[in-house]
């Protein structure tokens, strides 16, 4: 009796196939959102400056927002 058939094969494929597209959509995914949550607290805590609201914004030189002129 041969366990292993032609259908199964192809059946273990597609099920490491899918499984491997899966982790590597969620991975991809967690670091970007984790890449939002380090930028977003670095803007809260003052460390980068922003200019413009929601989808606008952009984040400043830290040469464009400097007013002390002798930390160039």
């Amino acid at each position: 009796m041969n366990l292993i058939t032609e259908s199964s094969v192809w059946l273990f494929i597609a099920y490491v196939v899918g499984t491997l597209f899966g982790l590597w959509f969620g991975f991809k995914g967690n670091a970007m959102n984790i890449s939002e949550q380090v930028i977003d607290s670095l803007i809260e805590q003052g460390f980068l400056k922003t200019r413009g609201y929601g989808k606008d914004m952009e984040i400043i030189k830290h040469t464009e927002w400097c007013d002390d002129q002798t930390t160039k």
